[in-house]
């Protein structure tokens, strides 16, 4: 059987993998909106390689950081394969350095209002923070081994101030036993991180 790979926190990525664990197929989309092509290339995906929702072993999705939207479409496809009784799994995109044996770092993406969010790990302890613009140049200062994700999870301000980085999408594409074993194995889902809570970031301005 097979699984289903969703990854909508920023551009779109899109995989199957075997049984084994391996990439069957692989495939990021940029600077295309989530909403209007979410749907289709997954069940295009499905088509193209013979399987239909019941052949489906489980959904991964990513869950977060990223923005509600994005993490919302992701949700709501694998709600669609729950309903036909396929496993729904998620993760953080900032948990994959860990699993792939980097003991201590940082990872950062965009959040909103003009703020960046890190994840701090190491043997010891993993800390979470929201930084403004004014505070990114000093915060990765302290950077010894610095993550993102992919690129279009940065903006140009904090491209320019991180000359040197490695991203986790890359750890997606190279290490995929390493990574998806252990989800399925543990039935690992995590609830969906937006940087704030949608009460937080929606609320109605006066």
């Amino acid at each position: 059987m097979s699984i289903l790979f969703v990854d909508s926190t920023y551009d779109i990525t899109l995989g199957i993998l075997d049984d084994d664990f391996s990439w069957q197929h692989f495939q990021h989309f940029t600077g295309k909106k989530a909403s209007t092509i979410l749907q289709k290339e997954a069940f295009t995906l499905l088509k193209n390689n013979n399987l239909k929702a019941i052949d489906l072993k489980a959904v991964i999705s990513v869950a977060g950081p990223g923005f509600y939207t994005g993490l919302r479409l992701s949700e709501g496809l694998a709600d669609v394969f729950e309903f036909f009784g396929i496993p729904h799994y998620s993760f953080y995109s900032y948990d994959l350095p860990k699993w792939c044996g980097v003991e201590e770092g940082s990872w950062l993406t965009k959040a909103y209002r003009g703020e960046y969010f890190f994840h701090h790990w190491n043997k010891d302890e993993t800390r979470n923070v929201l930084v403004t613009t004014l505070e990114l140049e000093a915060k990765l200062g302290d950077v010894k081994k610095l993550f993102i994700h992919t690129e279009s999870a940065m903006d140009k301000h904090s491209l320019d101030l991180t000359k040197d980085f490695s991203m986790s999408y890359d750890l997606l594409k190279k290490y995929p036993r390493e990574i998806f074993e252990r989800l399925v194995i543990c039935k690992m889902k995590q609830d969906s991180y937006y940087f704030r809570a949608p009460e937080d970031e929606f609320r109605v301005s006066v």
